[in-house]
């Protein structure tokens, strides 16, 4: 069995310590840069990989009004809670949202006047229930 000595063990001298201890130090720090450049290796090849997987699947889209109605939704960012919402429906394009009345948005689990109201806004879609006021809109 190979003893390796620490400069923590009993008995030995403070020269010896001293060296122990500047042998653990550099030992310390060998690791520590093995693992610095792993993780800065990994995050390399994980941010090539991420970028490769957007650029084969498109980029996500922020809800505009300017969308096309046949744009698939699961491309579109939405809040986790109305992203949820519309997938549970069944629903798979902007289109499908926009033929939608608020009532019918409402009677959705999760959605409320206030994600409705959103939905309205970024998708440029007036609302026909009173969800959102109407507002005048300046001469």
């Amino acid at each position: 069995m190979i003893r390796k000595e620490k400069s923590t063990d009993p008995g030995l001298s403070t020269a010896e310590r001293k060296v122990l201890r500047g042998a653990e130090a550099k030992d310390a720090m060998t690791e520590h840069e093995d693992a610095q450049q792993s993780f800065h290796e990994n995050r390399k090849r994980l941010r090539a990989e991420r970028l490769e997987r957007e650029a084969a699947e498109g980029p996500m889209l922020y809800p505009a009004p300017e969308l096309p109605d046949d744009t698939p939704l699961d491309k579109v960012k939405f809040s986790t809670r109305i992203r949820k919402a519309i997938s549970a429906a069944g629903w798979r394009t902007v289109g499908e949202i926009r033929e939608a009345s608020d009532e019918t948005l409402l009677s959705l689990q999760d959605l409320g006047k206030g994600s409705v109201s959103h939905l309205r806004d970024t998708l440029g879609l007036p609302s026909t229930d009173g969800v959102r006021p109407h507002t005048k809109k300046p001469t």
